[in-house]
C-alpha cells in the first residue's frame, strides 16, 4: 500500500511538471473560492504573506519584497528560510516537496549585493533587460538545462531580488516582480 501511495505521488509530481506552461500559467480557471471571499484574476493564485511573513521577519534583516499573487490556478506550498543577508521562498506543488524535482515551481529571493545574471554557454535562451514598476531597472533571463527556468531580477537598496519559475513565461514574471515592487517592503 505504502508503494502504491508514493507511486501515486511521484507520478502526481511529474504529470504536474509536465503539464504545458500555457495551462500552468495566466490561462487556466481558478479554482471556486469559499463564498464571502474575493475571486482573483483568472489562473492566479494569492500568497499567503500573512503566513510567510512571520517566518522571515524573525530570521532576516532583508527588505522583504514578495508578489501579491502567483499566476497559477493550482494550490501551492511555500517553505521559506531566511539568513541575515538573504531569504528564499519556495514555491511547490506538494506539501512535502522540499525543493527537488518536479514538484517545485519556483523560488523568490533575495540576498545582499549580488549582481544580474549573465549569459551562460549552452543553457541561456534568453537575456534581456526590461522595465520594471516605478522605473526599476529588471533583468529577464530563460535558460534550460535539464528543464527550463525563467526568471526576473532586480535591485533595490543594495540588495538583489529574484523570482524564478520553471517553464515560467516573460509576462507572468514581470507581473510578479511589478506586483512585489508596487507592494512594497512588507
Amino acid at each position: 500500500m505504502k508503494q502504491k501511495l508514493l507511486l501515486l505521488a511521484i507520478s502526481a509530481c511529474v504529470l504536474t511538471a509536465l503539464v504545458p506552461a500555457s495551462v500552468v500559467f495566466g490561462t487556466s480557471q481558478l479554482s471556486q473560492g469559499q463564498p464571502g471571499t474575493q475571486q482573483l484574476a483568472q489562473g492566479a493564485t494569492a500568497v499567503p504573506i500573512s503566513e510567510i511573513l512571520p517566518k522571515l521577519k524573525s530570521k532576516t534583516k532583508v527588505p522583504i519584497f514578495i508578489p501579491s499573487n502567483i499566476p497559477v490556478s493550482q494550490k501551492l506550498y511555500y517553505q521559506s528560510t531566511g539568513k541575515a543577508d538573504s531569504y528564499t521562498i519556495s514555491m511547490e506543488y506538494t506539501a512535502d516537496c522540499r525543493g527537488a524535482g518536479a514538484c517545485t515551481l519556483g523560488e523568490i529571493r533575495a540576498q545582499k549585493g549580488g549582481e544580474f545574471s549573465t549569459k551562460i554557454e549552452g543553457v541561456t535562451k534568453t537575456l534581456k533587460n526590461v522595465q520594471l514598476a516605478g522605473g526599476v531597472k529588471g533583468v529577464f533571463h530563460n535558460g534550460c538545462g535539464a528543464y527550463c527556468t525563467a526568471n526576473i531580477e532586480w535591485k533595490t537598496q543594495g540588495f538583489l531580488y529574484t523570482i524564478s519559475i520553471r517553464n515560467g513565461v516573460e509576462a507572468d514574471l514581470i507581473k510578479m516582480a511589478n506586483s512585489a515592487i508596487q507592494a512594497g517592503k512588507r
